[in-house]
C-alpha cells in the first residue's frame, strides 16, 4: 500500500526542515519543495495527499498559488501562516486552503491538522460534487461567501450580484476579499494595503481610495454604495454585511 505523501514548500528552510521531519516522524513520505515550480512538478510526477504552504513564498503569492490548487487538483491544502490575524485566516480558506495553521508553529497540532485534512479531502467526494460545483463560474461551496445579493467565490474569483457577473480588476477582486473576510469590521488603509500586497508593497492612501470608489460603484447602486462599503472617519473602511432580502 502506498505510503501518504505531503508537500513540504515554506521560504525558511528551518520551518521546511521541522515540518518535514515531525510528518516522517509520524509515517508519511515528504518531499521538500524549494520552490512553487518545483511543488507543481512533484504534483504531476505524483499522488501527493497534502501541500502544506507558507503563507510568504520566494517566487510567488501563495493565496495566488493556492487558488490555482484548488481549481486544479483535489490534493488538500494547509497554509503555514505568518500570523494568527482572522483576517489572514479567513482570506486562506475562501481561497481554496482546507486548514490554516498560524506561525510559530506547533509540530504536533500542525501533524494532527496534517492528518486530519488528509482524511477528509478525498477525490471521490471532489468528483461526486462536481455537478454542482459550478455556477456561472462561480464555486458552491466553503469558498463561496454571500454578502446580501452579492455571490463572491474567491477560488474562481468571480463576483456576482443576483445573477449578473459583476467585471472587477485583480486588485478590485482582492480588496473586495480583504474586506469580506473582516465582514462588518473595519480595516485600515495600511491592512488593506498589507493584506493584498504585503507589508513592503508601494501604495498609498489613495490608491485604496480609488479602489473602495470604483468597488462602490460597480457592486451597488448609487445610493447603496456608500453605506455598503462605508468609510469610517479617520480608522478606514467597513463592508457592512446584511441578509439579502435586506438589502
Amino acid at each position: 500500500m502506498p505510503r501518504t505523501t505531503a508537500l513540504v514548500l515554506d521560504r525558511d528552510d528551518a520551518t521546511a526542515r521541522a515540518v518535514a521531519k515531525q510528518l516522517e516522524a509520524e509515517g508519511l513520505w515528504v518531499v521538500s519543495c524549494g520552490s512553487s515550480g518545483m511543488l507543481r512538478h512533484q504534483l504531476r510526477e505524483r499522488a501527493a495527499d497534502i501541500c502544506l504552504i507558507g503563507a510568504r513564498l520566494p517566487d510567488e503569492d501563495a493565496l495566488a498559488l493556492i487558488r490555482e490548487l484548488r481549481m486544479t487538483c483535489c490534493t488538500g491544502l494547509i497554509m503555514l501562516g505568518d500570523s494568527a490575524d482572522e483576517v489572514d485566516t479567513v482570506l486562506a480558506l475562501e481561497m481554496g486552503a482546507d486548514d490554516y495553521v498560524a506561525k510559530p508553529l506547533r509540530l504536533r497540532e500542525v501533524a494532527a491538522r496534517t492528518r486530519s485534512v488528509i482524511r477528509r479531502t478525498v477525490c471521490k467526494e471532489h468528483s461526486a460534487d462536481g455537478d454542482d460545483m459550478q455556477m456561472q463560474g462561480v464555486s458552491s461551496g466553503r469558498s463561496t461567501r454571500m454578502v446580501g445579493d452579492l455571490k463572491i467565490c474567491g477560488v474562481s474569483r468571480m463576483v456576482l450580484r443576483g445573477d449578473e457577473p459583476v467585471d472587477l480588476t485583480t486588485l478590485e477582486f482582492d480588496v473586495l476579499m480583504i474586506l469580506c473576510s473582516a465582514a462588518n469590521s473595519v480595516l485600515t488603509r495600511a491592512r488593506i494595503i498589507e493584506a493584498v500586497h504585503g507589508p513592503d508593497w508601494s501604495a498609498n492612501d489613495r490608491t485604496v481610495d480609488g479602489i473602495i470608489s470604483r468597488l462602490r460603484r460597480k457592486l451597488f447602486d448609487e445610493d447603496e454604495g456608500n453605506w455598503r462599503i462605508r468609510t469610517v472617519h479617520r480608522r478606514g473602511y467597513m463592508l457592512v454585511d446584511v441578509p439579502s432580502e435586506e438589502t
